[in-house]
């Protein structure tokens, strides 16, 4: 048993890992145009850039979850932050687009485990299923304060400090934050005597472990494609660049809002709940005509977006709780794989009926998390 002390040590670190991976994600398209200058990357180049990440990450997504449940989180953590940290720092003297590549695996396969081990470090170390759900919303916020960091530091200094200083900086202080993690207690590995390979096998087929993750997949697919697309549907209203700042902002402030909230209602009711003002905000879209409506469209889009990932996945941790890191593992890479081959496809082609096509994907969410909660 951890006391209240490791606990909140613990949950501390998997608050760092996860702004860690919100740092590193939105530091390598920050950067991209500078380094893309400078290597003279082509078109293909970028392609190839952004499949071997995107590839990474899910691989570290599939990776964690056995190996934590089996061994316990403590090096699995430290060796993905220094994963991370020495992707970066390569990307700083990267000359050559081979070595470019293979920092993009470091920091994707690192940030995939990270993503994810913390999600599963933080179910395991609550049980109350209302503290749990508290718990991954906060979580959950660091993502968008490291991401939102960093957009902004890399905004106001690119101008001043070339991004290999930058890259550096972050690598530093990333770096001292890695070795405050080193003596930090982690929950015990749940099958340290041997992992039941049998039973990890029958959770890809087991309905509500498949339905729920479905519903992840959805939520990824809405944020991807309207990160993507937003700013194209709005581009007859001025500055419509700073729409998905707003969403940001709005994602990040309702992950606060829902530490409040599970103190007042069930996890079940939260969710229909941000579902609905997801709803208003899509259907709010055709109707636009100036800025603000449209920031007031995106704010509760972003806002209804935030609930999803904590309330689906502290459900899922209460419900395989011997195999959370499996089972998590499970759900978030068939999330990051569903939602990038749809990414892929719809481009452009959803344009005219972007609104629509996420009304039905939020209805959907709603249809599938109401099958999926109720199955035993």
């Amino acid at each position: 048993m951890m006391d209240d002390k490791s606990i909140r040590k613990s949950f501390m670190a998997a608050c760092f890992g996860m702004m860690f991976f919100g740092i590193t994600m939105v530091a390598l398209g920050s950067v991209l145009p500078s380094l893309s200058e400078r290597l003279m990357l082509t078109v293909a180049n970028k392609a190839t850039l952004a499949f071997t990440l995107t590839a990474s990450i899910l691989v570290g997504s599939m990776l964690f979850g056995p190996i934590c449940d089996r061994y316990g989180h403590r090096w699995l953590f430290m060796s993905s932050c220094c994963s991370v940290l020495l992707g970066i720092a390569l990307i700083a003297v990267a000359a050559s687009m081979p070595v470019l590549m293979l920092s993009y695996v470091l920091i994707g396969v690192g940030g995939g485990v990270l993503n994810g081990q913390t999600n599963t470090i933080v179910s395991d170390l609550y049980a109350d299923e209302q503290v749990r759900g508290a718990r991954l919303s906060l979580l959950g916020a660091f993502y968008g304060l490291g991401a939102m960091t960093i957009t902004l530091l890399v905004g106001l200094l690119g101008d001043h400090i070339d991004y290999t200083h930058t890259l550096l900086g972050i690598s530093a202080v990333l770096a001292i934050g890695t070795a405050l993690c080193f003596g930090v207690k982690f929950p015990a590995p749940k099958l340290a005597q041997s992992f039941p390979l049998g039973e990890a096998v029958k959770l890809l087929r087991n309905p509500v472990l498949v339905t729920l993750s479905i519903v992840l997949l959805f939520q990824s697919s809405i944020e991807s494609v309207t990160n993507n697309l937003a700013t194209t549907y709005f581009s007859h209203i001025p500055k419509a660049v700073l729409l998905l700042t707003v969403m940001m902002v709005a994602l990040i402030t309702a992950r606060f809002v829902l530490i409040w909230l599970s103190k007042k209602m069930t996890q079940t009711r939260i969710l229909y709940t941000f579902f609905a003002i997801m709803l208003c905000g899509f259907a709010m879209m055709p109707f636009v005509r100036n800025l603000g409506e449209a920031m007031a469209a995106m704010v509760l889009a972003g806002f209804g977006l935030s609930a999803t990932y904590p309330v689906v996945l502290g459900q899922l941790g209460a419900r395989f709780n011997k195999l959370s890191g499996t089972a998590f593992g499970i759900a978030i890479s068939i999330a990051l794989a569903g939602s990038s081959v749809i990414n892929a496809f719809v481009g452009g082609l959803l344009l005219d009926f972007y609104p629509y096509v996420m009304i039905a994907a939020v209805v959907m969410m709603g249809v599938l998390y109401s099958i999926g909660s109720k199955k035993k």
